[in-house]
């Protein structure tokens, strides 16, 4: 313990006689471990059942068309029959729809473009949204309305529950307001705004189908669900004389659905190379620095090692500064990438009429750990060899100054 407190000392020492250097290192670490957390997010997000889609690895989206064996689009279930064709599916524990349109909408005497997202209540049951205030709205009340955050914050400066919104003539009260979270968790919820489908107007899409999403039991294997899923779409179009060719990406899970939405192993193979570029291009540069103030430092490192330190205690006195620094440019990442984050949310998202990628953008502990083993990681390549490539030398050679 007393010799690390000694290589703490010296490094920070160190770091504070060349504040150039430090300054630029600390820097371009932040930026650096930025885009890193922001990686790593962005795959556990695609990757996990994160809130409010906990239930995505068993739920079920259903599109709002499928086509026949010649290719011809044939509709997806009519509204009507949605009801009938769930409950006879073996395994489901519940479902809801959901029809999204980009519509006006008159909020706090301000005319702003929204997606609204029809739904029935128990789109809050099969889904659990993180409501920062009020609750669902209830469909046999009076027309209520649920709001994202973001919405919230653009259209009511103050508190929004119980102020009124105006979608197609008809007028909601503001009942809840829920936490934003990222398009990535479920690209295909896009709503900023949910309110009942029995408002529904279809305008201005005119596409008067439901995307279905259906939820089965826990213990159920994806596979059952979707062979039961193909089986029951076959029997409602043969019903109807159609004769339609149902597969498998017709049927896929929410988690499935989305991992292909972001292009699959292309996604991996991406993350995998962003990741090793984030952490070569910094190193490669910050090994240049490093390697020349190593070599100013030979002399004296030489010196130490000829009163009697060991190559070991020459090595851990020069690859403590790096990381010590790597640890300054890890923390400042993990404070400034929130309100980073946030800023560029604004800019990119100024009307609020859609979740976007960084909505709800929150700190992962994982993703945090991931990180720090990172910084240690570009600490020992950035500042590892050039310590390696010092220590080796013949001290000799370094006291009368000349090469070997």
């Amino acid at each position: 313990m007393k010799m690390i407190l000694i290589y703490i000392r010296n490094a920070a020492r160190s770091a504070w006689d060349d504040k150039l250097y430090s300054t630029f290192y600390i820097l371009g670490m932040a930026v650096a471990f930025m885009l890193i957390i922001l990686l790593f997010t962005a795959v556990r997000l695609v990757r996990s059942d994160a809130q409010p889609f906990v239930n995505a690895e068993n739920m079920i989206r259903l599109e709002t068309w499928f086509t026949d064996k010649n290719g011809n689009e044939i509709g997806g279930i009519e509204t009507q029959d949605i009801e009938r064709f769930v409950s006879a599916l073996p395994g489901t524990t519940g479902y809801s729809i959901s029809n999204t349109e980009e519509i006006l909408v008159f909020a706090n005497g301000k005319v702003r473009v929204a997606n609204v997202g029809f739904v029935r209540d128990s789109h809050f049951e099969i889904n659990e949204f993180d409501f920062i205030s009020g609750r669902p709205f209830t469909e046999n009340a009076v027309p209520q309305a649920v709001i994202a955050k973001s919405f919230a914050d653009r259209s009511f400066p103050g508190n929004p529950l119980g102020e009124k919104i105006t979608i197609q003539k008809q007028e909601y009260t503001i009942v809840g307001v829920v936490r934003d979270f990222s398009s990535l968790q479920n690209p295909f919820e896009k709503a900023v705004i949910w309110v009942s489908d029995k408002y529904n107007q279809f305008l201005p899409s005119y596409e008067e189908c439901y995307s279905i999403n259906i939820l089965f039991d826990q213990n159920m294997l994806p596979h059952d669900m979707q062979e039961n899923l193909i089986h029951a779409l076959t029997q409602y179009y043969r019903i109807k004389g159609i004769d339609a060719n149902i597969k498998k990406d017709n049927v896929l899970t929410l988690q499935e659905a989305k991992y292909k939405y972001v292009g699959g192993s292309t996604f991996n193979y991406g993350a995998v190379a962003i990741l090793l570029l984030l952490i070569l291009i910094p190193a490669l540069n910050i090994m240049t620095l490093s390697s020349a103030k190593v070599y100013a430092m030979a002399t004296e490192i030489a010196i130490k090692r000829a009163l009697g330190a060991t190559k070991q205690q020459a090595f851990g006195q020069i690859i403590s500064e790096n990381i010590l620094l790597s640890l300054v440019g890890f923390i400042f990442a993990v404070i400034l990438v929130k309100p980073v984050m946030a800023l560029i949310d604004g800019m990119l998202s100024t009307s609020g009429n859609t979740i976007s990628v960084l909505s709800g953008f929150s700190l992962d502990i994982t993703v945090l750990a991931l990180t720090l083993v990172m910084a240690l990681l570009f600490a020992l390549i950035s500042g590892g060899i050039p310590a390696y490539h010092t220590v080796v030398r013949n001290i000799a050679v370094e006291l009368k100054g000349r090469d070997l």
